[in-house]
């Protein structure tokens, strides 16, 4: 009786346990694109010079300022015409 139970444990443990690997199912969707990107170009940005005086930097940075800002309104535009 021992040796039954023991061996129905055992056997329970063995197959209960025993792992496979998940099937990976792959699901090819169509993806639809609504529209075509618009090519937005980088703004080229200027380097500061280390030995420009104080107003000299100043303008560089502002220059910088004004080109991210025009970037930045065309890659809005850009994100308006494709929603």
């Amino acid at each position: 009786m021992r040796s039954v139970v023991l061996i129905s444990c055992l056997t329970f443990l063995l197959s209960a346990c025993a792992t496979t690997q998940p099937e990976v199912k792959y699901i090819e969707k169509p993806v639809y694109i609504k529209c075509e990107i618009p090519e937005v170009p980088r703004a080229e940005l200027q380097t500061i010079p280390e030995n420009a005086t104080y107003p000299e930097k100043l303008q560089c940075i502002l220059n910088n300022y004004l080109k991210l800002q025009k970037e930045n309104k065309m890659l809005r535009e850009a994100i308006e015409v494709c929603k």
